[in-house]
C-alpha cells in the first residue's frame, strides 16, 4: 500500500430475523441480552417490519440455505 494508508475492514453480522410481527418484542429482548426495549421502540421496529412485508427478508434466504445443507 502506498504511503501510510492502513487497510479498512468491515464486519457484517447477521442477528437473525423475524418471521412475524408478533415476534418483534421477544426478538428484541433476545437481541439485547434480556434488557427490555421501550414500547415506543418496539412499535417503531414493528412498523419497519410491517413496511417490509411483515417479516425479515433474511428469514426466507437463511431458511432456504439451511435446507440445502
Amino acid at each position: 500500500m502506498p504511503g501510510s494508508q492502513r487497510p479498512t475492514a468491515i464486519l457484517l453480522m447477521a442477528m437473525g430475523g423475524l418471521d412475524s410481527l408478533e415476534n418483534v418484542e421477544p426478538f428484541l429482548l433476545d437481541l439485547r441480552g434480556g434488557r427490555p426495549t421501550s414500547p415506543e421502540l418496539v412499535e417503531e421496529i414493528r412498523e419497519r417490519y410491517r413496511a417490509t412485508g411483515r417479516k425479515s427478508p433474511a428469514v426466507g434466504s437463511s431458511s432456504s440455505s439451511e435446507s440445502r445443507c
